[in-house]
C-alpha cells in the first residue's frame, strides 16, 4: 500500500501541475494574447477549443502506449510533448504556433494526467472511489492555483510568455520524477476485499459500447467539458465586458476552480453513502444554474453562484461519469472505455469556438451560455432514465 499512495501522490501531483497550466491558465492568459497579436474572439476561441479537441482525439494514444509500452514511457513521452507545447506558446507571434502550442498541450495532456492516472488507481486500490476523489481533488486544485499563478506572474514581469516558459519547464520536470517513482507492477483487482459495486460481469469493451448506459455516461462526460471548457475560455472575458475587473474576474475563476475540486473529494467520501447516479444528476443541475448565474453576472452575488454552479457540478459531474463507468462495466476494459469517453467528449471543445462566433456577431457570450444550459438539461432528462446495465450471454 506504500507503493499505491506513493504512486497516488505522483499521478495527483501530474494532474495538478497541467490542469493549472492548460485550460484555467489559458482562460486568464488569453485577453493579454489577444490584445498583444490582435486576434479575433473566434480566432483565440479556436485556440482554447483546439487544445480540448487534442484531448479528445488523442485520448486513445495512451492506452495504446501503456498496453503496449508501459505507464513510464507514456509519462515520458508527455513530458516531451509538453515542453514543446509551451515552447510554442511562450514563442507565438502568429497563430500558427498558438494553435501548435494548444494542440501538443492537449496531447500532452491525455499522456500525463487522466487516463494513465485512472489506470494506475483501478489496478492499485481494491476500493478506489477514495483515492479517485483525492486524486480528481487534488488535479482540480491546480485549477486554482493556474490563474492566480499567471496573475502572479504578469505582476512581476509584466510578460505573459514567462509564464508559458515557467510552466513547460515545471510540467516537464514534474512528468520525468512520476515516470521515475510510480509502481507499475502491482494489480489489486482480484482482492478479496475489493469493491463489491465494481461489476464483475464480464464486459469487454465491444459489448460495453453497445450499451445506451455507456453513451449516456459519454454525454454527461461530454457536456462537463463542454459547459467547463467554455466557461473557462469565456468567462473572465464576459465578466470584463459586464464592467467586472480583471483581477476580480480572475479571483471568480480560481474560486471556482476550488470548489471544482472540493466538490471531486466531496464525491469520493460520499459515492458509497449516496448513489453515483443520484450523484451525476444533482451535478447536472448545478451546471445549469451555473450557466444561468454566469449569463446575468455582473455582481458578486451571481459571480459566486455562477462559481459554485460551474464548480460544484463541473467537479462532481467528472467523478461520478467516471465512477458509474468503473461501477457499470468494471476493471477490465476501464482503460479503453475511458479513453473512448474521452474521445467522444472531444464535441465540448467546440464550445469555445460557438462562443466566440456568437460574440463576435451578437457582441454577447449569453446566447451560447444559455444554449448550452439546454443541451445539459437534455442530458439530465437522459441520466434520470438510466439504469444499471445487464451483460446478456453471448
Amino acid at each position: 500500500m506504500t507503493r499505491a499512495w506513493i504512486s497516488l501522490a505522483c499521478v495527483s501531483l501530474m494532474f495538478f501541475l497541467v490542469t493549472a497550466a492548460t485550460f484555467t491558465s489559458l482562460g486568464v492568459v488569453l485577453p493579454a494574447m489577444k490584445a498583444e497579436l490582435q486576434w479575433s474572439w473566434a480566432e483565440a476561441g479556436t485556440g482554447f477549443s483546439l487544445l480540448g479537441v487534442f484531448c479528445g482525439v488523442t485520448s486513445t494514444v495512451p492506452a495504446l502506449l501503456i498496453r503496449r509500452f508501459g505507464v513510464r514511457l507514456t509519462l515520458v513521452a508527455g513530458a516531451a510533448v509538453m515542453a514543446a507545447a509551451f515552447l510554442c506558446l511562450a514563442l507565438t507571434r502568429g497563430l500558427a504556433l498558438y494553435f501548435a502550442g494548444c494542440s501538443l498541450a492537449g496531447l500532452g495532456f491525455m499522456l500525463l494526467a487522466t487516463v494513465p492516472g485512472t489506470y494506475l488507481l483501478t489496478r492499485l486500490f481494491a476500493r478506489p472511489d477514495f483515492a479517485f476523489g483525492l486524486y480528481f481533488t487534488i488535479g482540480g486544485l491546480g485549477g486554482v492555483v493556474g490563474p492566480q499563478s499567471y496573475l502572479w506572474m504578469i505582476a512581476a514581469s509584466g510578460n505573459w510568455r514567462g509564464f508559458w516558459l515557467m510552466a513547460g519547464a515545471v510540467v516537464s520536470v514534474a512528468g520525468l520524477v512520476a515516470a521515475a517513482a510510480v509502481d507499475t507492477k502491482s494489480d489489486v483487482s482480484a482482492a478479496p476485499d475489493r469493491d463489491s459495486h465494481i461489476s464483475e460481469a464480464g464486459w469487454t469493451p465491444r459489448a460495453a459500447m453497445k450499451t445506451p448506459q455507456f453513451w449516456v455516461l459519454a454525454a454527461a462526460y461530454s457536456m462537463f467539458l463542454f459547459v467547463g471548457i467554455t466557461a473557462n475560455a469565456m468567462a473572465v472575458s464576459h465578466l470584463e465586458q459586464h464592467g467586472v475587473a480583471l483581477a476580480l474576474a480572475g479571483t471568480v475563476m480560481s474560486t471556482e476552480a476550488f470548489l471544482n475540486a472540493g466538490s471531486r473529494f466531496l464525491g469520493g467520501a460520499l459515492t458509497r453513502l449516496i448513489d453515483a447516479r443520484k450523484l451525476l444528476l444533482l451535478a447536472l443541475v448545478l451546471l445549469i444554474i451555473g450557466l444561468l448565474a454566469l449569463s446575468a453576472a455582473r455582481d458578486l452575488p451571481l459571480m459566486l453562484l455562477f462559481a459554485a454552479g460551474i464548480g460544484i457540478g463541473y467537479g462532481l459531474t467528472f467523478f461520478a461519469s467516471t465512477i458509474l463507468l468503473l461501477d457499470y462495466f468494471g476493471r477490465g476494459p476501464n482503460l479503453e472505455l475511458f479513453s473512448a469517453v474521452n474521445l467522444i467528449s472531444t464535441v465540448g471543445a467546440v464550445g469555445p469556438i460557438l462562443a466566440g462566433f456568437v460574440a463576435d456577431r451578437s457582441g454577447s457570450f449569453v446566447p451560447a451560455f444559455l444554449s448550452l444550459a439546454g443541451l445539459t438539461v437534455l442530458v439530465l432528462l437522459a441520466v434520470a432514465l438510466m439504469r444499471p446495465p445487464l451483460l446478456r450471454p453471448a
